[in-house]
């Protein structure tokens, strides 16, 4: 071990404390070190998460033009509210005649639908499960592949509280239903939709969607 050289004149057992001190010294310095490196390395890690979060979150002009237009955009007059008919828990071979087309709300399946865009037809019953949950029923039928594209990106954006399915029995289009509401439409008005689903997103009994 190295230590100075004028220690070699020191009596052995004055040489041996200080050789014991310095050691000690030398491994509270290594245990310190090792501290603060540790230290800065998880600050760095909690750096790059942090600086990459906001990157990945960052919205685009386009985003930010878009969170205006539905800030500003009114539901007056386009949305239509109805008499709640019920809300019990039924079988799937039990048989419903809602009042609403598509239903907005009454008697479901124990389950409901899961959040999601969906390519075929889904059961009513679940569908409005999900509505009573707080969510809401994107509902289409004879709009082109770009609409339809643009009704599951709206699906996708909102991952944990719409439903985006066909359905060949809508009276209109495009159907926006949520608990006792709906707002039908001819054709995809993206700002108009999600002005719907901020608006009425968790007007329900059970607040789930979010």
């Amino acid at each position: 071990m190295q230590y100075p050289e004028e220690w070699n004149q020191l009596p052995k057992h004055e040489r041996r404390r200080k050789i014991k001190e310095l050691k000690r010294n030398q491994k509270k310095s290594t245990a310190v070190f090792q501290k603060t490196k540790k230290t800065f390395l998880t600050l760095l890690v909690l750096l790059v998460v942090v600086v990459s979060y906001k990157q990945i979150t960052k919205k685009t002009p386009k985003q930010i033009e878009f969170e205006e237009e539905v800030k500003e955009v009114s539901l007056d007059g386009k949305v239509t509210e109805f008499e709640i008919e019920g809300r019990e828990h039924i079988s799937s071979q039990a048989v419903v005649e809602y009042q609403t087309n598509p239903p907005t709300s009454g008697d479901h399946l124990s389950l409901a639908e899961n959040w999601g865009v969906y390519k075929e037809e889904i059961e009513d019953k679940a569908a409005v499960h999900g509505l009573e949950h707080g969510g809401i029923w994107i509902s289409y039928k004879n709009i082109d592949d770009e609409s339809i594209e643009k009704l599951r990106n709206i699906g996708k954006d909102n991952p944990q509280s719409v439903i985006v399915s066909p359905r060949s029995k809508n009276d209109s289009n495009v159907v926006v239903a949520s608990w006792g509401k709906m707002m039908e439409l001819e054709s995809v008005d993206e700002v108009l939709i999600q002005k719907y689903i901020n608006t009425n997103k968790n007007n329900s009994p059970e607040q789930i969607a979010r």
